[in-house]
This record gives C-alpha cells, structure tokens and sequence, in this order.
C-alpha cells in the first residue's frame, strides 16, 4: 500500500512540476552531394523546390566551401539562440563567482575572477558556423577521362545567396585547410529548381599571372600562361534539367572565422576590383548603383545667393564646401 502511495505522490510531483522550456534548435543550411549514378538509378532526383550549384574542376578533385546569405528566419533563429544562452549564463554567474570568492578565501591562487556577463561582453558563435556549404573532394557527381580529364559536382542547397569562401577543405571538428577568400570573393544567387553553374570558374584558369598576382603575396611557384576562357557549360546528365550560369557579384570582406589562410580571389573583369585592399564592386559600378564621388566643379567669381551661401559656409546645391588645404593656410 505505501509503495502504490509513494508512486502515484511521485506522478502527482511530476505533473505539477513546470515542464523545462526547449531549447532553439539552431537553423543550419542544408546541403547534400548528388552523384550522377544515383540520379540514374532514381536514388536521388532533383527537386524543384531546392537549388543546386555545379562546379567543374579540370584534371584533379577540388574542395571548397560556399556560404550562405542568411534569411530573415534565420538571423531571428540566431538572436533567439544567442538569447537564451545569454540567460543562461546570466544565471549561472552567481553560482561562479560564489565558487571564485570560496577559492580566494581559502587562499588558493590562479583561479581568475569570473567576468559577469552582459549584453555588450557576452557572445556565441557567429551565424556564419551555422551557414557552412562544403564540397569535395568526395562525392563527385561525375568524371570524365582522357586528354581532358574532368571532375564535377553538384551540390542541393536551399535557394539563396551564396558566397565562394575559397578552395578551403572543411571537415567539422577537424583542422581547417586551404585558402579563405576574406579579403575579397564572389557571390551570386542559386534558384529554386535550377542547377546555376560555376563550370570550372573556381580553378582560376581564366586568371593570368597578372591577375594571379594580386591574390597572394607568395608569387614564386605561380603559373606563367595565358588567361583561358571559363566554361560554364553543364554535362550531358544535366542538361535536360533547367540550368544558368552563374551571375556573379563582387563580394566584401569578411571575418576569418573558420582560422584558414587569409587571402583573396584574383580581380575578376567585370565583376570584381580592387583599390588596394578595397574589393570595388564592378556591376554596381556599371549599373549606377555605386555612388562615385564627383570631381570638384570650377571655380567661379561668387556673386548674390551664391556668396550668401558662401557666408554661411555653404557651396552651391547646399553642399559643404571642401575644406581648405593646411598647406596652403597662412600663405
């Protein structure tokens, strides 16, 4: 009789206890590997609600890693996430710095002084961890042989905006290798239910020694030859299945989270430049959508309105006028 009381005492506790909030399940980009051979046999098939990039890599297998723009949703994701660990750690702060005052007392050293944490100190991993899109140098989608040996692959992603990080072999949990592209890179956008195609772009065979030049400050072991025309083109598999070439924009800089070699693509015509370490937006340029500072109009005797605004401290159209040279000051 008292066991059957003690069990349905300890049912009543655990219905009666608050149930523990689950935590945010981070969002992370979803991608995978499609092979030619399983779309042959039905194990894969494209889906026309996802998105897929190819790449070309011309005599040997490649790696690298794509990162993904994130969406709305997911920046809302990432600063739920970064508030619940914020409480968290908020709450456990007085229990640590009871633990640090005991030590102290005690007179034991080397134990540091808990910092509290605060809106302003505290933070998680940056949302970029989360929107990591490798490929290769497994899983090719298809080879090809002979004198222009070949190695592909497609990857399924979630349509979007992705940037190219660099030729960087990333492997969760393990040491980065390779090149990150953080000074400097390309982006486009990858649509639903079509294959956007890279070709062989990221081998950097349309880049001449030049170009190469401008992408590395170790120039010794880089190649002396002609710059070769992208292919874009898809093979044969794909082909039936609704595909672009990739229209692609110059992208900014950007933190080196992943610890790789820091470095840059080399300046693409018509899409990328540089300014010394400025990555310069090549199509925004074209288009008008990059402002392009003016240069200075003539000068002119100041008469009426003009030297009111003069007075007053202001140029023509309301503008400031430009400071005048130190130098010059005093002479």
């Amino acid at each position: 009789m008292k066991r059957i009381v003690t069990l349905i005492a300890g049912a009543l506790a655990l219905v009666a206890a608050p149930v523990a909030a689950e935590k945010t399940k981070p969002d992370i980009a979803e991608y995978k590997a499609v092979e030619a051979k399983n779309l042959v046999s039905g194990k894969q098939k494209i889906d026309p609600a996802k998105a897929y990039i190819f790449v070309r890599s011309p005599a040997n297998r490649t790696n690298g890693v794509f990162l993904k723009t994130p969406s709305t949703g997911e920046i809302a994701n990432f600063e739920a996430k970064w508030r619940e660990e914020f409480e968290e750690e908020v709450k456990r702060y007085p229990r640590r710095l009871a633990s640090w005052e005991v030590i102290q007392k005690s007179g034991r050293k080397g134990a540091e002084k808990p910092i509290e944490p605060t809106e302003e100190n505290f933070a998680i991993a940056p949302i970029e961890t989360r929107m990591i899109v490798p490929f290769g140098p497994q899983f090719v989608f298809e080879k090809t042989d002979g004198e222009t040996k070949t190695y592909s692959y497609l990857v399924e992603v979630e349509p979007g905006e992705y940037t190219y990080l660099g030729p960087i072999l990333y492997l969760p949990g393990t040491q980065t290798f390779g090149v990150c592209y953080c000074m400097g890179s390309v982006k486009f956008e990858a649509k639903a239910g079509q294959i956007t195609s890279l070709g062989d772009f990221l081998s950097l065979g349309w880049a001449d020694r030049a170009a190469l030049e401008q992408s590395t400050f170790e120039r010794t072991l880089l190649p002396d030859r002609p710059a070769v025309p992208t292919d874009w083109s898809v093979p044969e598999a794909l082909a039936q299945y609704p595909h672009a070439k990739a229209e692609l924009r110059a992208a900014g800089k950007r933190n080196n989270f992943l610890s790789a070699l820091v470095g840059r693509i080399p300046p693409v015509p018509g899409v990328l430049g540089y300014d010394r370490d400025i990555p310069i937006d090549l199509v925004g340029l074209a288009e008008g959508k990059v402002e392009v500072e003016p240069a200075p109009a003539p000068a002119t005797e100041t008469t009426g309105a003009a030297a009111a605004e003069t007075e007053a401290g202001m140029g023509g159209e309301g503008e400031p006028l430009a400071t005048p040279d130190p130098a010059r000051q005093g002479s």
